[in-house]
């Protein structure tokens, strides 16, 4: 399904990653022509975030393997998604759209797929991200869920993370902490104490998820 229209907004973006990852950072992100893999926002069947994803064409070695070199980057692309919800895509424009239940691709590429869970916060307010997917290619299989506090962090299913403050590493594929330090995703929240999971992964990418209660903010 082709990506949802949204509506301008204000914000600020956190999370990044290469251009090399076949997206253009400094062009608007748009649906992707016929056969294409990358989309924003694109809804898909429920029930599958935490799963080893979708299955994935070969990719080249030399662009996808988590051990080969980063692939050169022109400029890093920037990615944020707060509160219930705000977008902040790739093209620098801030964008808002209330989103409904399910979950959605936020990036797909031949090396990376990543997944935003949506369900309604608390209180009735709109939907809010509750937990957060990342695997592909680039990550070898493996897959990494962030969810709320009221849930957990997952490596290929297996809790991490569960101290805090406390890290996590796998040789080339993962280096994390979990801890009150970074910043914080949502401006309306900063005078909150923060737990936030920073990740480096393969590829120049690099995740900031602030974990509260009941949401997520990326």
């Amino acid at each position: 399904m082709a990506p949802r229209r949204i509506a301008p907004s204000a914000g600020r973006c956190i999370a990044l990653w290469c251009a090399a990852l076949g997206v253009a950072a400094g062009a608007p992100v748009a649906p992707a022509p016929a056969g294409g893999e990358h989309c924003l926002l694109a809804h898909r069947s429920h029930g599958t975030l935490h799963g080893r994803g979708d299955a994935l064409q070969a990719a080249a070695p030399e662009t996808c393997s988590a051990t080969a070199a980063c692939p050169p980057c022109g400029q890093e692309g920037s990615c944020m998604l707060w509160g219930d919800p705000h977008v902040y895509v790739f093209d620098g424009k801030a964008h808002l759209r209330v989103l409904e239940e399910g979950d959605f691709w936020i990036v797909r590429s031949d090396c990376v797929h990543i997944q935003g869970r949506y369900a309604n916060g608390p209180a009735g307010s709109p939907a809010v991200i509750q937990a957060i997917a990342i695997d592909g290619v680039f990550l070898q299989g493996h897959t990494l869920v962030v969810e709320a506090r009221s849930g957990q962090v997952t490596w290929d299913g297996a809790p991490v993370l569960g101290a805090f403050p406390s890290s996590f590493a796998v040789d080339g594929l993962i280096e994390a902490r979990y801890d009150g330090s970074g910043e914080h995703v949502d401006p309306g929240l900063k005078g909150l104490a923060l737990r936030s999971v920073e990740a480096l992964l393969p590829l120049g990418v690099s995740l900031t998820a602030n974990r509260w209660p009941d949401h997520v903010d990326v």
